[in-house]
């Protein structure tokens, strides 16, 4: 045997053809074989053995469903519809996964018929963009049965690390829609719960008790909901756990509370304080150079007249940012990337004025930082245009409080961080922002204990006018 895993009946019509790691199911109607995903690249010969064992003939497999664009999962799909001549049918969304095109595309709701056998499909994004979940009912002993698979429900790839990779690059929004899935989910009566990984349904110990059970031990109509519950809070679980370990602490305008902010100055000593973020604002100068700097006016930090945008940039290489003393001159966007980019820190850059998201944009991935940085504004609109300039770059909404029309916008525009000032944040919040999808970065810190209260209540990252504080707090 080719597999680590025997084939075998699981009820009714429902036969596995899988291996324990890389599972595969096919359904025997009237008319030929339905398979349900196609394992990997590496399984199809273990696939295509075990269908032999049970009986059945390559030439059976008539169509290919596949849950997922996930490489254990469809990764096998390609070789097998060449050896079968089976149709594909998968998730659009899901193409980015694959090296292939699939012959047909799934839509929420599509009943996949074959001879006697219907699979109800649901479109159930959240482990991947275009995840389906299958539903299909099962003869057992003369009753019938709802078996049902859930397209994803591992969790690991929603981790933030693995989201930011830059082959994946998910948006924090998957989570959101992780958790609305596993809302629709509980919807469904299933009495005969199908796992897309052995381990899902805790198969090998249940083939076992096959042997000496009277009782189909796949018939549990509990189990399904009891997954949903276990899968939920594992979820919760993960983004409980990074709002510690990785949260950023953002030195705002740099370290500005002792250094003239937005500068070169500020930066490195954010850095020197503990900072793993650096927050900063752009503004575009009058020949349309991209310049780190706050103020409508240059007046407040510079004692000069007009704004940013009335000068070129030899002009205001001649002014200086002066705070307690220290003096700096007012740096490019490209100056502070090519001084910073290097580094393992996270980047929130403020679009400030009107006119920089195509400059923005351009030295963010000239400058390989798309993969840790967010665009943020107090102006959704504009980063709408971004979004529609870099469909890619994470975005962030600043804002003193958010109602529930502010945060459907964002939803809609596909902004995946959300920033209140801090006096907003309160644990509760932060969990429901959370199961929307929301990465939560608060702002505004005045002091010592409204820092530590919106840490304590499990925000993702904090823009601090001193980052050795906020480092202390994190330390303890």
């Amino acid at each position: 045997m080719l597999g680590d895993t025997a084939p075998f009946r699981v009820a009714g019509n429902l036969y596995f053809v899988g291996t324990h790691a890389k599972s595969c199911h096919v359904l025997a109607t009237s008319r030929g074989l339905i398979m349900i995903d196609g394992g990997g690249i590496d399984t199809v010969d273990a696939i295509l053995e075990s269908l032999g064992t049970l009986g059945f003939s390559p030439g059976d497999v008539k169509i290919i469903l596949l849950t997922h664009g996930h490489p254990d999962h469809a990764g096998g799909a390609a070789r097998l519809r060449e050896i079968t001549g089976a149709e594909i049918y998968m998730g659009e969304d899901d193409l980015k996964y694959v090296g292939f095109v699939p012959d047909h595309f799934l839509a929420d709701g599509d009943e996949i018929a074959l001879g006697d056998t219907a699979v109800s499909c649901l479109y159930t994004p959240g482990h991947t963009e275009g995840t389906f979940s299958f539903f299909f009912d099962l003869v057992e002993n003369g009753m019938t049965y709802r078996a049902g698979m859930i397209g994803g429900s591992g969790v690991n790839q929603l981790k933030k690390p693995y989201m930011n990779r830059p082959d994946r690059r998910v948006s924090y929004l998957m989570r959101g829609a992780f958790f609305k899935t596993l809302d629709r989910l509980e919807e469904e009566h299933v009495d005969i719960m199908i796992g897309n990984h052995t381990w899902q349904n805790d198969q090998d110990k249940k083939y076992e008790r096959m042997f000496d059970s009277p009782e189909n031990p796949f018939i549990d109509p509990t189990e399904w909901q009891k997954h949903l519950d276990k899968t939920r809070e594992a979820m919760r679980a993960i983004i409980r756990e990074e709002s510690k370990t990785e949260f950023v602490n953002y030195a705002h305008r740099g370290a500005s509370e002792t250094r003239p902010e937005n500068t070169m100055t500020a930066f490195y000593e954010g850095i020197a304080l503990g900072a793993n973020g650096i927050e900063t604002d752009v503004q575009m100068t009058r020949d349309g150079v991209p310049v780190l700097f706050n103020d409508d006016t240059l007046l407040r930090v510079t004692g000069e007249p007009g704004s940013i945008g009335d000068y070129t940039l030899a002009e205001l290489r001649k002014f200086t940012v002066r705070k307690d003393g220290v003096t700096d001159r007012i740096p490019t966007l490209e100056g502070f990337l090519a001084a910073f980019a290097w580094r393992d820190i996270t980047f929130a850059i403020e679009l400030k004025g009107e006119g920089a998201e195509e400059a923005v944009a351009d030295l963010i991935y000239r400058y390989g930082v798309d993969c840790k940085c967010v665009v943020t504004s107090f102006v959704l609109e504009r980063l709408r245009r971004i979004r529609a300039i870099a469909p890619g770059l994470r975005t962030g909404w600043l804002k003193k409080d958010f109602a529930d029309e502010d945060l459907a916008a964002m939803e809609k525009a596909g902004v995946d961080e959300l920033c209140p000032r801090a006096v907003n944040v309160t644990p509760e919040r932060v969990e429901e922002w959370h199961a929307r999808g929301f990465n939560v970065r608060s702002w505004g810190v005045a002091d010592d204990e409204l820092m530590r209260s919106a840490y304590e209540a499990g925000v993702d990252g904090m823009t601090v006018n001193f980052p050795d504080r906020l480092a202390a707090l994190i330390g303890k």
